[in-house]
């Protein structure tokens, strides 16, 4: 039988102890013609207008087909304190593994290739960006899992990375990666997200996941702003008006982790 989903309606939401910590994960940005694709100048305006921090994803094979436009912004967008800017692959792409299976970026490698993803990544940010990146979240695609213990090898062994956007709750690796000390897992819980599939903000489905979940402290929400419409980017705005009305503090991965280890916030981001 089709399962029937019931809309919880905001009058009905249950009360919460403490307003949630919100972590807007946008991914997939790259170089476009060289350029800054419009729609990232359309969500992280709206977002700045309204006082907003986010993580956005950087996919960094063609980094160095980037403009000084490019460079110009990414360096704005950074000293701002708003953007934190992290690793989201080398090049995202889907691979066929040797039996056969489409396979995601970091899935089924293994883990010298892996780390070779990671460090060229960080000497081209470093090259062309001028900063190397501390948070980690994996590309999606194929038809296995988005990483593996080869992912894990490979985080622990970049000295810069601190922070893992894990896209699923978490798991036997996660809890082992983060009682090693260095990284600090921040996972997903999949019912409340910014889209209900990739690019398709559902304001309706974000409060139905929402309800579920009062305890939560924090919540890694996932967009795609390239694939936002005019109708999908107010779509987004109706979520974020709801979160604000929630009393929630948005902030970047490594601030909040940062407050996590009692740091003041920001005190990483630079």
């Amino acid at each position: 039988k089709k399962q029937v989903t019931v809309s919880t309606s905001l009058k009905d939401l249950p009360a919460r102890a403490t307003p949630p910590v919100i972590l807007l994960k946008l991914d997939d940005l790259r170089p476009v013609n060289g350029q800054v694709h419009a729609s990232w100048k359309r969500v992280t305006d709206y977002l700045q207008s309204q006082g907003i921090p986010c993580g956005i994803g950087i996919i960094c094979e063609n980094l160095n087909e980037a403009s000084p436009d490019f460079v110009a912004w990414t360096t704005q967008q950074r000293a701002s304190g708003m953007v934190e800017f992290w690793f989201h692959g080398w090049d995202h792409g889907v691979w066929t593994g040797p039996e056969g299976n489409k396979r995601s970026e970091f899935s089924g490698r293994s883990t010298a290739e892996q780390i070779q993803r990671f460090t060229q990544s960080q000497q081209l940010a470093k090259e062309i960006l001028g900063f190397n990146f501390k948070t980690f979240g994996p590309g999606g695609g194929g038809r296995t899992g988005h990483q593996d213990a080869a992912t894990a090898a490979a985080m622990q062994n970049d000295p810069q990375m601190q922070v893992w956007l894990y896209p699923r709750p978490i798991d036997p690796i996660g809890r082992e990666v983060a009682a090693a000390g260095q990284i600090t897992i921040l996972d997903r819980v999949w019912e409340v997200n910014l889209e209900n599939r990739v690019g398709q903000p559902d304001y309706q489905r974000l409060i139905n996941g929402y309800a579920k979940h009062p305890e939560r402290q924090y919540f890694v929400l996932q967009g795609h702003p390239t694939h936002w419409n005019d109708v999908r980017f107010n779509e987004f705005q109706k979520i974020i008006e709801f979160l604000i009305a929630q009393n929630a503090k948005f902030m970047t991965p490594l601030d909040y982790v940062a407050t996590l280890n009692g740091m003041p916030a920001q005190q990483v981001s630079k």
